[in-house]
């Protein structure tokens, strides 16, 4: 009998960690997104900030064959810190953050700039963002 007690015992700590990790938000649902979408003027390129983690996404939203494009500035400096695609209108988007490390850690208490537009050719449509990052 008591064998039986330890397994049944063991079948319920395994069942609950289970249902423990099929309850837990994937990564993507887990971002709150502080700002976005960040529109290019075409509105072909979305881009999204969220502050805590230096989370940034673009994502290609019009099959036009031109890439998505976001590039990321220290605006309080002017320095010019990652540029970041997304070539095709299918429902997935490019993403960095800061533990991806150097220039995707986003410097704090600095106002950080966006730019989002189609392929860098096509930056007549181009839009430009700042928000204060003080996560």
């Amino acid at each position: 009998m008591r064998s039986k007690k330890i397994v049944q015992g063991g079948i319920s700590v395994l069942a609950m960690a289970a249902f423990a990790v099929a309850m837990a938000p994937g990564s993507a649902q887990a971002i709150t997104w502080d700002h976005g979408p960040l529109y290019d003027g075409g509105r072909a390129a979305a881009a999204y900030f969220e502050e805590n983690g230096d989370h940034v996404k673009v994502c290609d939203t019009k099959s036009d064959g031109k890439k998505a494009w976001v590039n990321v500035y220290d605006h309080m400096t002017g320095k010019f810190l990652y540029s970041l695609t997304d070539t095709t209108n299918d429902g997935k988007c490019s993403y960095r953050h800061a533990s991806d490390g150097g220039v995707y850690n986003l410097p704090e208490n600095h106002d950080i700039g966006f730019s989002v537009s189609k392929e860098p050719s096509d930056n007549t449509d181009s839009e430009y963002y700042v928000y204060f990052n003080d996560h």
